[in-house]
């Protein structure tokens, strides 16, 4: 099973890139919120966060980013 973050960015993969990172961890370092835990996550604003994601990445919030990043990680896991 991979531990690989959904978000890895995609052209490393033959894809187009869908932002400015390498992968999740280097999204949320060069953000400017420190995200140690859940908690720290959940007390970033959401339109700030929103705006953070739309000026780093193709998408426009961050739900339309994680959904991107739950489907590829779905498509990638193995069949059973």
């Amino acid at each position: 099973m991979s531990t690989r973050s959904p978000l890895t960015r995609p052209h490393c993969h033959g894809n187009p890139s869908f932002s400015d990172f390498g992968d999740i961890e280097e999204f949320f370092e060069e953000s400017p919120w420190t995200v140690e835990d859940e908690k720290d996550f959940e007390e970033i604003p959401e339109d700030e966060f929103n705006a953070y994601v739309e000026d780093t990445t193709m998408f426009a919030t961050r739900e339309s980013m994680f959904g991107k990043a739950g489907k590829k990680w779905m498509a990638d896991q193995p069949e059973l």
